[in-house]
């Protein structure tokens, strides 16, 4: 689907058949995304649908001359962090570790980039949420720890930690395949 004036003058007047179009045109590649968050599957529609809401209300803030993709990934990832922070202020729960896995300096190159989205997925939903919520945000979004605290209102210290998790986990199951 081709962006030009003509169907975003449509998508700003909510013109039925465009936005259906554009609705089915976006919604996989932005619930791939999503699945990289969050396991579940309604949270995962509910951020999709919330960002594409978000970007149909905004819709004249598109730039024709840019990527539809990466300007619908910037909403959802927002989307996804502000989902983040409401269930945090909602769901405060202690988080203990029954062992303390090993950080490696290199460990944004020890991520194995060629693996399938389903295998990715899988692994990722051995995750905690929280866990698997800050890896995705350094490995996809690529996302500097120090950046990710900022987003999430975390210590740098308890982003280390939870990717030092993700990667022990990740990492005794990668190595039982």
């Amino acid at each position: 689907m081709h962006f030009n004036a003509t169907i975003l003058k449509l998508l700003q007047e909510q013109d039925p058949k465009t936005v259906k179009e554009w609705y089915l045109f976006t919604f996989p590649s932005l619930l791939r995304q999503a699945a990289k968050f969050y396991p579940q599957s309604n949270e995962q529609l509910t951020a999709v649908h919330n960002a594409q809401l978000k970007a149909l209300k905004h819709i004249e803030k598109f730039k024709p001359e840019t990527s539809m993709e990466a300007w619908l990934s910037v909403i959802l990832r927002n989307e996804l962090i502000d989902t983040y922070r409401r269930k945090q202020r909602w769901a405060f729960r202690p988080f203990t570790a029954l062992e303390e896995p090993v950080f490696e300096e290199n460990f944004d190159l020890q991520i194995d980039h060629e693996l399938e989205n389903q295998k990715v997925t899988q692994l990722l939903d051995l995750l905690a949420d929280k866990t698997r919520f800050v890896f995705s945000l350094f490995a996809f979004e690529e996302l500097k720890p120090r950046e990710i605290a900022a987003l999430l209102s975390m210590n740098v210290q308890t982003v280390h930690w939870h990717l030092k998790t993700a990667k022990a986990i990740l990492k005794k199951h990668l190595n039982h395949d």
